[in-house]
């Protein structure tokens, strides 16, 4: 058993997880560079690597090349240059300029801080063609789509975190393969739903929760293949289709009224001790099509991997990375990477059929490169400097050996190395700390907030017209203070489009404070020990002992819904 150093917590290194580190080893000029076993546990990886993705904060910023208005992952007092992705692409720059030699009497980890301090970085996190899209984040490949994250492939979408290959979805968090859905959790191949959590193969139904091939229903728990049901009771199409008669869901108050009458269904609903089909030798919560994947959260099409998360659209000999996907392979703490890339090891964005990156900081179409950042169509370059194939692999073993001497190799960046507030990132989410606790630990903290929204005039949400239909179009001019946290926010015209053609309520909190009430709609990512509350099995599960929900295992479910 090892002791993680940061918190002091035991954790297992099983023979194959050495095996795992052997195999993704690099070998440089026929001499294999073995990876060590981790000195943190698995918690204390993840969240060291989620302090350096900043994925919701956005600020207003200006192109240091073409001077045109952006917006920005990097807050205005952030050193490095900031170019929107057209000048970013440009030969406008050179990369290596910023390029130097290692210094052998200084840590790697401060020199690579320094370089990418001084690396024009892209505003914003996309790949792909993006058409009308320029205000998304960690996204790619999409079309008419505004303020969406960890999201590809979507078009006409707003407000969305985890959307992959979805059309007109609104106000999601995973929704997959999916159209018209607003206000949803986790739901796959669903159409026109509304307010509903954990289902597939759904559509034309509202406030669902855990349902599989289910249409025209409402207010229905753990119901599959069924039709024309009003809380769990089925009725004629006749009986259904009056009942929806009296719901106006473009209400504010009778939304609100139904969510909290689906939360009461909940508590009486059983749950499975994880959410996720069709696996093979698998282990985790939200994974879908997944094979021999351990200890990992919300993933999709994965073979042989463990610690991963938020890993989709295909994966395979993965350890230890956040996000993305898109057929990445042979890699190791890494986030933000993927799409045909191959064997990357302690990098952040190593995109589009990258390969052979260690080290890296936003990478693509690139391989073969060491301690680099912000570059792309690259080939051995050490620190952003030009090298050929004998100088890198002449140099780069040396590296490795002194950074082995001082503790680095072998571990991901530094907390300290990250360019964002521990706060601004999505790791305070995950593993909330106050101010005191970060700064104790030598961690950045960031107190600042942009300027409110230039606007006619700022209305209370409790000043807002109940239906939406009442609402006036001089709204867009207006900025909405939000009932949560007070902070004004603004709709903009498809948004609200959206709202009037669907039937549904203005939101009365910003978009912010809306995903961080989706995000807690779902079970945390730590697993407790109970047992089936039917065979009494031993179980392991992301529902804690203290919560009211009954859970069964598997096998004793199956049998109660089917």
């Amino acid at each position: 058993m090892n002791t993680c150093k940061q918190c002091n917590a035991g954790f297992e290194v099983t023979d194959k997880d050495r095996e795992f580190y052997d195999r993704v080893s690099p070998v440089i000029a026929g001499k294999k560079y073995s990876i060590p076993a981790p000195t943190l546990c698995p918690d204390c990886r993840q969240q060291r690597r989620l302090s350096f993705c900043n994925e919701r904060f956005l600020y207003q910023r200006e192109c240091g090349l073409c001077q045109q208005r952006t917006l920005s992952q990097f807050g205005p007092d952030a050193p490095q240059p900031i170019y929107c992705r057209e000048c970013w692409h440009s030969d406008k720059w050179d990369q290596h300029e910023s390029g130097r030699d290692f210094d052998f009497s200084r840590p790697f980890f401060e020199q690579f801080a320094e370089l990418r301090r001084q690396t024009p970085s892209q505003a914003l996190d996309t790949q792909g063609t993006l058409i009308n899209s320029d205000y998304i984040h960690y996204a790619g490949s999409c079309k008419n789509c505004y303020l969406i994250m960890h999201a590809d492939f979507c078009e006409d979408c707003y407000y969305g975190y985890g959307f992959k290959k979805d059309k007109s979805c609104v106000d999601g968090f995973y929704n997959i393969k999916s159209e018209l859905c607003y206000d949803c959790v986790d739901v796959h191949n669903c159409f026109g739903l509304t307010g509903s959590q954990d289902c597939v193969n759904c559509s034309s139904s509202a406030f669902l929760r855990d349902c599989i091939g289910c249409k025209n229903c409402f207010l229905c728990v753990g119901l599959r293949e069924k039709e024309y049901c009003f809380e769990n009771k089925q009725l004629s199409k006749e009986e259904y289709e009056k009942k929806m008669s009296e719901i106006d869901l473009s209400s504010h108050e009778q939304y609100q009224k139904y969510r909290k009458r689906l939360e009461e269904l909940e508590r009486s609903h059983t749950f499975k001790e994880y959410t996720g089909h069709n696996l093979e030798d698998s282990y985790g919560d939200h994974l879908v099509n997944c094979r021999n994947t351990e200890y990992s959260f919300d993933c999709e099409d994965l073979e042989h991997a463990k610690f991963c998360y938020q890993v989709v659209l295909g994966g395979k000999n993965l350890y230890d990375i956040y996000q993305y996907g898109s057929n990445l392979q042979e890699s190791y703490e890494c986030l933000i990477s993927g799409e045909n890339s191959f064997h990357l090891l302690f990098t952040f964005g190593g995109h589009v059929s990258s390969s052979d990156l260690s080290y890296c900081w936003y990478m693509e179409r690139s391989k073969n490169c060491f301690g680099c950042t912000n570059m792309f169509q690259k080939s051995y370059c050490i620190l952003n400097k030009q090298y050929t194939k004998e100088e890198y692999e002449e140099l780069v073993p040396r590296i490795i050996e002194h950074m082995k001497k001082g503790g680095e190799w072998g571990e991901f960046f530094s907390h300290t190395v990250s360019p964002f507030g521990y706060n601004k990132t999505t790791a305070q989410m995950y593993y909330p700390m106050t101010k005191e606790e970060v700064l104790a630990k030598g961690w950045k903290w960031d107190d600042y907030e942009p300027p409110a929204p230039q606007v006619e005039k700022v209305i209370k949400a409790e000043q807002l017209p109940d239906k939406t239909n009442d609402i006036p179009d001089d709204i867009l001019n207006w900025a909405i203070r939000c009932e949560e946290t007070d902070k004004p926010f603004k709709l903009i015209h498809p948004e609200l489009k959206f709202y009037r053609e669907q039937g549904l309520p203005i939101p009365r909190r910003s978009p912010d404070q809306r995903h961080l009430d989706r995000f807690h709609r779902r079970n945390p990512r730590k697993f407790w020990d109970r047992n089936c509350g039917k065979c009494q099995k031993d179980i392991k599960t992301t529902y804690s002992p203290d919560r009211p929900e009954v859970v069964y295992c598997e096998q004793c479910y199956l049998k109660e819904v089917y």
